[in-house]
């Protein structure tokens, strides 16, 4: 009924999915999804077997995603347009997700309208689906599981928690924020006119304080991540007889990323974590949402939503070495999303067309060099998969019949164009990252 009742706002928002989906048909893997080319290549071409893929290009995540995007090479044959095809499922989930929570805590068809707009008005989101990004399908996921819950669908939830784990080590982190949101919101959702539309199909959200009947609750909803913990501990556990190790390879590609940081790392992680939360348009949903936590002078639900993941993200990745990128938090951009609709919803329209636009001027917010870039939360990274790497390997391989194989660079032009683009060629560029 809910579907009938607001068919054009989902009518929108599956077109501007499927719109943004046949965009990327063209585009080349890029940056961190080079790996997912270079993994669902391989399985194309060897077969999935033992589900193990060789050292050099193990990371130590599940291979979930990687063999859903595989077999969409065996359906439609291996190609660019496949590989970006086999992302318009989780977008369209992804959207329509999150319209399904406006919905039940009783957002109106303009909020409802306007959320759709932002949502693809995010650069780190709309950049991160037109990529064979699993975060992009994390956040998906992510937003399906808050909607299950919402809706007090048990087996349904228990099934997208296992897809959560299954695609990335980040899973687990999600897991943590599901839980963890669980457990606030129950105990926060009160009976306010916005709010209680939930009530009937979650008698337990409209509460009081916090009680043992909540937590006898949270403790239940904690049973249905037991299969999502077993079949991710049995891939690990099956992962180590096959490599002997678990989550730190010992890969030179990336056992770097796999280590604790110094006290200065600690720093400079904490750095970037900050620099997430104002880069490529993100600081006005910051600001908004900081604004409405103080207009409001309380932790409600709709910040806790963004809170919540927020900071277990934060400590999750600080102690690590892997780099901190602004992909990492997109669901937080998107459940920012809920403070800012209600801060924009009693203010004329123009803030929120204004709201819109600084979005999306956030794709051109380049730093110069040595200063890095969320390449691949922009869309200016097309000019460089489409025109600028083309171009130059044209160049170099035609007028001046340069010898590819003996040329310095770094990631990631340093990529082969089979594993970018598909073609024949597998030849590759020499990393000199780090050689003096």
């Amino acid at each position: 009924m809910n579907l009938l009742k607001n068919y054009n706002i989902y009518l929108l928002a599956i077109v501007l999915a499927v719109l943004i989906n046949i965009f990327s048909w063209h585009l080349p893997f890029f940056w961190d999804t080079i790996l997912t080319s270079t993994i669902t290549q391989y399985f194309f071409e060897h077969g999935f077997q033992n589900l193990m893929v060789p050292a050099e290009f193990d990371a130590g995540h599940p291979p979930l995603f990687y063999v859903y995007v595989s077999c969409y090479y065996l359906i439609f044959g291996k190609s660019l347009m496949a590989a970006h095809l086999s992302m318009l499922p989780f977008t369209i989930l992804g959207i329509i997700s999150f319209i399904q929570l406006l919905h039940y805590f009783s957002f109106s068809k303009k909020q409802q309208f306007i959320g759709v707009i932002l949502f693809f008005s995010i650069p780190a989101v709309i950049t991160q689906h037109t990529l064979v990004s699993y975060d992009a399908v994390l956040l998906s996921l992510y937003l399906a599981a808050l909607v299950s819950y919402l809706n007090n669908k048990k087996i349904l939830f228990a099934v997208v928690l296992i897809g959560i784990v299954g695609i990335t080590l980040r899973g687990l982190f999600c897991l943590a924020a599901i839980s963890a949101t669980i457990f606030f919101i129950s105990n926060n959702i009160k009976s306010s006119s916005n709010e209680l539309n939930g009530a009937d199909r979650h008698p337990e959200l409209v509460s009081g304080s916090i009680n043992k009947m909540n937590f006898k609750s949270w403790f239940k909803w904690n049973l249905y991540f037991v299969p999502a913990l077993v079949i991710i501990a049995s891939w690990y556990s099956y992962h180590y007889t096959q490599t002997d190790w678990f989550f730190a390879t010992p890969s030179e590609g990336w056992s770097e990323q796999r280590g604790f940081v110094d006290g200065f790392g600690l720093f400079k992680n904490g750095v970037s974590i900050a620099r997430c939360f104002f880069d490529l348009g993100i600081v006005l949903l910051s600001f908004l949402s900081l604004f409405y936590f103080l207009q409001k002078r309380k932790l409600d639900t709709f910040t806790l939503l963004w809170l919540i993941p927020a900071i277990l993200f934060s400590i999750s990745f600080l102690p690590f070495t892997n780099p901190i990128n602004h992909r990492y938090f997109l669901v937080v951009y998107v459940l920012m999303l809920f403070p800012v609709i209600q801060f924009l919803s009693n203010r004329r329209i123009v803030y929120t067309v204004l709201t819109a636009i600084i979005l999306l001027l956030g794709h051109l917010q380049i730093y110069p060099v040595p200063i890095s870039n969320g390449w691949d939360c922009t869309l200016l990274h097309t000019t460089y998969t489409i025109d600028v790497k083309s171009s130059l390997y044209k160049s170099m391989t035609g007028r001046l019949s340069v010898d590819i194989s003996k040329v310095g660079t770094v990631f990631p032009m340093n990529a082969s164009r089979k594993q970018t683009e598909f073609l024949d060629d597998t030849v590759k560029m020499i990393n000199v990252n780090g050689i003096p």
